[in-house]
């Protein structure tokens, strides 16, 4: 049960029992996904290995003050059970604020745009698109140790838009992949091609396999 409620449910195209504030009754949906599960896991561990460091490091002061200061034992083993319980509160406090962000905050492509809405808080969040026609250009990349140890990377759409210089996902899977199927994307929506059929991005499955998946989704055109 536990386990159950930790992992969210997995999108899967063709996204029927998923929907987003603001999406036109025409508008596709192509490609949802979320931040890797891996950097969730390194913020629960994370998480723990804080909690623990707090309890022991707290340990060791009780053990000095009842050295030192000739403290009862009782009001020691007190102080151990608030101690703990404290170090468990803030273990639980901080596996959910991180859990429920990761669970909340996606990122959407679809036949017009690309689209994401972020959790800053379980209560506060934002929701920024970017139209199909305000891209200059993307890339994918990876930054620092943890992102190619784990395999993971960024995408980056950059954006005519004054106000949007840079759309941008991070920790994901299949960032390269991402990318060129977002560069195949604008080149049909440049040249005038219909999108309300446009193959949708499904990573890890390639050629027949994903063909047969969806054979609608999948015209030489696209």
């Amino acid at each position: 049960m536990l386990a159950k409620w930790l992992m969210a449910k997995k999108f899967k195209f063709p996204y029927q029992d998923f929907d987003f504030p603001g999406r036109h009754s025409q508008e596709q949906i192509l490609f949802v996904t979320r931040e890797s599960e891996k950097i969730l896991l390194l913020r629960l561990i994370s998480v723990f290995l804080a909690s623990f460091f707090i309890f022991i490091f707290g340990l060791y002061a009780l053990t000095i003050i009842k050295n030192n200061l000739g403290v009862s034992q009782s009001l020691i083993t007190r102080a151990i059970f608030y101690l703990a319980l404290f170090s468990f509160f803030l273990l639980a406090l901080a596996g959910w604020w991180f859990i429920v962000l990761w669970r909340q905050s996606v990122f959407i492509i679809t036949n017009r745009r690309l689209t994401k809405i972020i959790y800053t808080s379980p209560w506060n969040k934002y929701h920024l698109s970017l139209n199909l026609d305000k891209i200059v250009d993307g890339g994918a990349y990876k930054k620092g140790i943890i992102q190619p140890l784990l395999g993971l990377g960024y995408f980056v759409a950059r954006s005519s838009a004054g106000n949007i210089k840079n759309f941008k996902i991070v920790n994901i899977d299949f960032a390269e992949d991402l990318h060129n199927y977002v560069t195949k994307l604008l080149y049909a929506f440049s040249n005038n091609h219909n999108l309300d059929n446009f193959r949708p991005f499904i990573p890890y499955l390639k050629g027949p396999a994903r063909r047969r998946l969806a054979p609608e989704y999948y015209r030489e055109n696209s």
